[in-house]
Formats: C-alpha cells, structure tokens, sequence
C-alpha cells in the first residue's frame, strides 16, 4: 500500500533521509579537509606527507566496509522494518563519529591512536552503509508517486549539502583556531560536531511510524527469511548484477568531486594551496551546485524518464569531463578564482546531479520485501 497524498509523515521521512545522509557526507568531507591535522595528531611526524596518505587511505576504508553494513542492515531493514533499522544505524553512525574526538594522541599512546582510528572508520563505514540500505526506502515509501522524482533528488542532494556544510565548518574553525589550534585541540571539537546532525535525524524517526509499504508486506506475511541471501537467487538475480555494474560505475565517478577537487585545490602547483580559505571556498560552492544538480535531476527524471536521464548526461559528460578538469588545473595553478570556481561548479553537477535519481531508481528496482537489501 503506497500513500497517496503527500502528508505529515512523508516530510518527515524527507528530512530524516537527508540529514542521516548528510551526515555520512560531512564525516567522509571532514576526513580529508583535516587529513594533514589528524596526521600530525595520530602518527609519528617523521614523514607528513607519508602521514597524510594514511590517513586519507584509512577513509578508503570507511568506503570498503558500506557493503558490509548494507548487507547486515538491508538484511535486517527488511525483517523488522525500516524505522527501527535507522533508528539503531544514526545512533551508531553519530556516537561512533564523534568517538574520534576522544582518540588519544601519537605523543601519549603511540601507535595505538592511529589503530584507534581505524577501527572507528570501519565502524563509521559499517553504519554508514545501514544508512544507506534502509533510508533511501524510508523516504520513497512515505512519498506519493509524482513527487518521487523531486524528492529523491532532494534525499541524495543531503550527501553534497553534508559536504559544503563539513567544509564550511572546518573553515570556520581553522579562522577561529587557525592550522595550528586545529591540529592542538580544536580537531576534537570539529568532530563533536556530527552528533548534532544525528540527534536531529533520531528525534524525527523516533517520532515515526514503520512505512505503509512494509506494514502491508507484514500484514501479508510476506517477510523472508533471508532477503540479502534472495537476491542472488532466480529471478532477483539478473536485476541485481545489472544495478550492481551501474551502481559501480556511478560510484567511481562520484568521488572525483568529493576527493579529486579539494586535492587540485589545496596543493601544488595550485596557487591557492598556501590560503586554504580560498580552496575551500571554491570546493563549497562545487559542493553546492551538486545539490543543485541532484535536485533538478531527480525532478526532471519523473518527466524524462530515469534511463533516459541518465543516457543523455553519460554522453554529455563523455564529452566535456576532461577538458573541465584540465580547466580546474589550470586555473588553479595561475590562481584565478573565477575559472577555477566555475569548474567546480561544473564538476559538482555533472558527477552529482545524476545520482538524485538514485534513491528512486533503486527503490524501483526492488520488490518491497527485499527492497533496503537491494538497495544496500
């Protein structure tokens, strides 16, 4: 049973959706906008730049564990609900976030902080992943059918909105504090911050009630009993390898703007590596026309169609990706503000905008009672 008019509980749905995703953004963003902070806190000082590496590949794994925690909590997403699965994933996607600000340093506990801090990525991977199995068909089951082109690309346009937000807010401690109060003490702060996001998220859901669409797949005992194992099962099987390769794909793109831009930005032969004000002022605004991007893309997919959408940008971006990039480049290393921001701003729409028909595409390609595990 799918709901028919657009009430109470769909917006809140909608809102719950896109903070528990703006909160996976804005941990992911804060990792690599302090990588070099958290490099001189958790590691020996011999090598910076060797540090700084660690660090950004201990974030790889925060994105290596996601399909463990999809698989654990679309499983259990589909068994006992989708409510009671966010409730259990933003509790532990927030609290072990913020464990990161209670890490002991390299000076006082050696090599063990940074083993500290690993464990907390997997951990933060793992929920994060739940996040995402369970969330996105929270939202299209609250959502009537005709909205559900806008408001998917709304839900997806949290992950960038979480990405400006985590930049914003790192510049602000680094002009408060600036580079070397960060790297002392204010790291700690920037990281306590996430649990403000996730008691946000969790006072909406408490609120809630379980989806029409998974009480009426209650109602018709028609739980499984293993829907992550059925969907490599005939005939869910064909369906799932076809999403799996374009979700791939979708993936590798996306974090060119996420890890690629700040990077050109912030370092040689960029002129802009020595005032990280600046950098990160043109990668926000990127971040930004992401949103943007999700959103109008989301709403024009329930006119245009999903695959239709997502053929014409794949030629378009076939197109123009390389030169845009070059474009970045180059106007980062001569220092002009204007051309290096409007190539963040391209990039931010063309490796983002696609994915606000994500939360609907897939919501769509799964039957209700397998739906977080397929999506996860």
């Amino acid at each position: 049973m799918e709901p028919e008019k657009f009430s109470s509980n769909s917006a809140k749905a909608i809102v719950s959706q896109f903070v528990g995703f703006l909160l996976d953004s804005y941990d992911l963003t804060m990792i690599l906008g302090i990588a070099p902070a958290l490099a001189t806190v958790l590691l020996p000082p011999q090598s910076p730049l060797l540090a700084s590496f660690s660090i950004i590949l201990t974030y790889s794994l925060t994105i290596i564990f996601r399909p463990l925690g999809s698989a654990i909590f679309g499983n259990l997403g589909d068994k006992i609900g989708r409510r009671a699965d966010l409730i259990i994933t933003v509790l532990g996607l927030g609290i072990v976030s913020a464990l990161t600000s209670a890490l002991p340093t390299y000076a006082s506990a050696g090599i063990l902080s940074f083993i500290l801090f690993v464990l907390i990525r997997i951990g933060v991977g793992i929920f994060a992943g739940g996040e995402y199995a369970a969330g996105h068909p929270f939202a299209m089951e609250w959502t009537p059918f005709k909205w559900r082109g806008l408001v998917s690309g709304i839900v997806q346009g949290g992950f960038s909105f979480g990405a400006a937000l985590a930049a914003a807010v790192e510049g602000a401690f680094i002009g408060i504090y600036g580079i070397t109060g960060v790297e002392q003490f204010a790291w700690r702060y920037i990281f306590l911050t996430t649990l403000i996001p996730a008691i946000i998220a969790l006072a909406i859901r408490l609120t809630m009630k379980e989806t029409p669409v998974f009480e009426d797949v209650k109602n018709r005992n028609a739980i499984r009993k293993t829907p992550f194992f059925d969907l490599f099962k005939m005939p869910y099987l064909k369906d799932f390898l076809q999403v799996l390769i374009y979700m791939t794909g979708m993936f590798f793109f996306a974090y060119s703007l996420f890890a690629f831009v700040p990077t050109i930005l912030e370092h040689a032969p960029s002129a802009f590596s020595s005032n990280a004000g600046e950098a990160i002022f043109i990668y926000s605004l990127g971040t930004y026309a992401a949103f943007a991007g999700a959103v109008f893309f989301g709403a024009l997919s329930q006119y245009v169609g999903r695959r239709r959408l997502t053929l014409i940008w794949a030629i378009l971006t076939f197109m123009i990706a390389i030169p845009i990039y070059y474009l970045l480049i180059f106007s980062a290393s001569v220092g002009n503000i204007a051309l290096a921001t409007l190539a963040s701003i391209i990039i931010g729409i063309i490796t983002q905008g696609p994915w606000g028909i994500i939360p609907i595409y897939l919501s769509e390609r799964f039957k209700a009672s397998m739906r977080a595990s397929g999506v996860g």
